[in-house]
C-alpha cells in the first residue's frame, strides 16, 4: 500500500524528459537507490542457485557484476553521455543504421523482459496468499501492483518507490540474519552440519565448473549495454553523479550479497521455488510480524525490478522503435509500450518452467552478448564497420544454431561471440 501510494502520488508532467528520465536531474543518492533495487529482482533464483551450487554462486552472480559495474562507471558512463546513447538501440541507429537497429530491437526486448521476475512474484503470491491454488490470479495481482504507477509518473514514480523498496529489502534480510545468528542457530551448529553433509557446496568452482562461471562473466558484461544502466546514466545530473552512484551501489550490493549468501546457506535442502520464504516460515514460526516484514522485503526486491524492466522495454517499443522510422513519440506511445511489454512477457512465461528461472536470463543474455556486445564496443570506440547488419545478424544466427543442436561441452554464446570478434576485424573500415 505504501509503494502504490508513493507511486501514484507522483506529480504528472506532460514533459517527455520528466516522464522518461526524471528531468535528467538525478543526483548520486536516488540513482544509487534505484540501481541497487533494480539489480536485485532475482532473489528467489539466487536462493535456488545457492542451494544448487553453494558459495561459488557469489562468483558469478555477484563478483562478475561488481567488476562489470565498476568498468562501466569509470570507462563507459562518460561516453554514454558524450555520444548521446540513451539506449543501445539508439546507439546502433545513430552509428550503424536503420536495418541494424531494427534487428537489435527483439534481442534487447527479450533481454529486458520482466517475465522471469513475474514468474517469481506470482509464485510468492500464490504460495503465501492462495496456498498454491491460484497461479494465474497471483500473476495478475503481482503484475498490476508492480506497474500501475508507471502509467502516471513514468520513471519518476519508479525512482520514488525505489527509495522505500531499498529500505524494505535491507530491513527484511538484516532482521532475518540477526535472528538466525542470535536465536535460531546460536553457535552455528546447523551451519556446521550443512557443511559436513554438503561439502561440495562450500568448494569453488562448485558443481558447474569454471566454464559456467566464465559464461556468467560474459553475461555480467551486458551491464555495458543494459538499457537500465543507460537510462539511469542519461537521467543523471552530470557525469560525476552517475559515477558516485555506481560506486555506492557496488558497496551496497556487496553488503547485501553477503547477507543473502549467509541466509542462502540455510536454504540448502529446502527444494523450494521460493527458498528464502521457506526458510523464513521455519525460522519465524510463531512470529507473524517478523515473517510479514520478510515477505515485504522479498516483494520489494522483485517488484522494484519488474517496474524498471517493464518501463525500459516500453521505451524500446514506444520511443526507440518510432525513432528508427523518424517518427515523433509521446507519453501515450510509452504507455502503449507498457501494455505490449506485458503481453510479450505473458507469452514468454508459457515457454519456461517455474524452477531455475535463471535459464531465461542465460538464454536471452547469450543472444544479447553474441549479437550486440562487440557492436557496442565499436560504437563507443569510434570503430566504423562495413555491413553492420551482418555484424549483428550472423553471430545471432550462429548462437541460435548452437542452441538448437545443443552440444553439451559448448555454451551457445561462445561460437557467436567469437564470430562477432572475427567479423569486427574483417569488417573494420580502414
Amino acid at each position: 500500500m505504501i509503494i502504490i501510494f508513493v507511486g501514484l502520488s507522483t506529480r504528472y508532467s506532460k514533459n517527455n524528459i520528466d516522464f522518461i528520465y526524471a528531468g535528467r536531474k538525478l543526483t548520486a543518492l536516488p540513482l544509487m537507490l534505484t540501481l541497487v533495487t533494480t539489480w536485485y529482482g532475482a532473489i528467489s533464483s539466487v536462493g535456488q542457485e545457492i542451494s544448487y551450487n553453494g558459495i561459488s554462486t557469489w562468483l558469478y552472480f555477484s563478483l562478475t557484476y561488481y567488476i562489470a559495474a565498476f568498468i562501466y562507471s569509470e570507462f563507459i558512463s562518460n561516453r554514454i553521455i558524450d555520444k548521446n546513447i540513451s539506449s543501445i538501440t539508439i546507439g546502433i541507429l545513430n552509428h550503424m543504421g536503420k536495418k541494424a537497429a531494427i534487428v537489435s530491437i527483439p534481442v534487447v526486448l527479450l533481454y529486458t523482459s520482466p517475465a522471469p521476475y513475474l514468474i517469481m512474484l506470482a509464485n510468492i503470491i500464490n504460495n503465501v496468499i492462495f496456498e498454491s491454488n491460484h497461479y494465474s490470479l497471483s500473476l495478475f495481482l503481482g503484475l498490476s501492483l508492480s506497474i500501475i504507477y508507471c502509467f502516471k509518473g513514468g520513471f519518476k514514480s519508479i525512482v520514488y518507490t525505489d527509495k522505500y523498496q531499498f529500505l524494505f529489502m535491507f530491513a527484511g534480510f538484516v532482521t532475518l540474519t540477526i535472528y538466525i545468528i542470535f536465536f535460531y542457530d546460536y553457535g552455528f551448529k546447523r551451519l556446521a552440519e550443512t557443511y559436513y553433509s554438503n561439502t561440495e557446496l562450500f568448494n569453488i568452482p562448485g558443481k558447474q565448473g569454471y566454464m559456467y562461471i566464465l559464461a556468467w562473466g560474459f553475461i555480467a558484461i551486458l551491464t555495458f549495454i543494459d538499457p537500465n544502466f543507460h537510462q539511469r546514466t542519461f537521467s543523471s545530473k552530470n557525469k560525476v553523479e552517475i559515477k558516485k552512484a555506481i560506486r555506492m551501489s557496488i558497496l551496497c550490493w556487496f553488503i547485501f550479497d553477503m547477507i543473502i549468501l549467509f541466509c542462502g546457506l540455510y536454504t540448502i535442502g529446502t527444494n523450494s521455488t521460493t527458498p528464502y520464504i521457506s526458510l523464513a516460515i521455519d525460522i519465524y514460526s510463531g512470529y507473524p510480524l517478523l515473517y510479514g516484514l520478510f515477505i515485504v522485503s522479498i516483494l520489494s526486491i522483485i517488484m522494484s525490478t519488474i517496474d524498471s524492466l517493464t518501463f525500459v522495454s516500453a521505451l524500446i517499443i514506444g520511443k526507440d522503435l518510432k525513432s528508427i522510422f523518424n517518427k515523433k513519440f509521446n507519453q501515450k506511445d510509452i504507455k502503449w509500450g507498457i501494455v505490449f511489454t506485458i503481453l510479450i512477457s505473458l507469452i514468454i512465461i508459457q515457454f519456461f518452467e517455474n524452477n531455475r528461472i535463471i535459464e531465461i536470463w542465460f538464454v536471452f543474455g547469450s543472444y544479447m552478448v553474441s549479437a550486440l556486445l562487440v557492436p557496442f564496443f565499436c560504437i563507443i570506440s569510434g570503430i566504423k564497420v562495413k555491413h553492420p547488419l551482418f555484424l549483428i545478424l550472423a553471430p545471432l544466427l550462429v548462437t541460435l544454431y548452437f542452441d538448437i543442436i545443443k552440444i553439451d561441452w559448448i555454451i551457445s554464446m561462445y561460437p557467436g561471440l567469437v564470430l562477432s570478434f572475427i567479423l569486427m576485424i574483417f569488417l573494420k573500415k580502414n
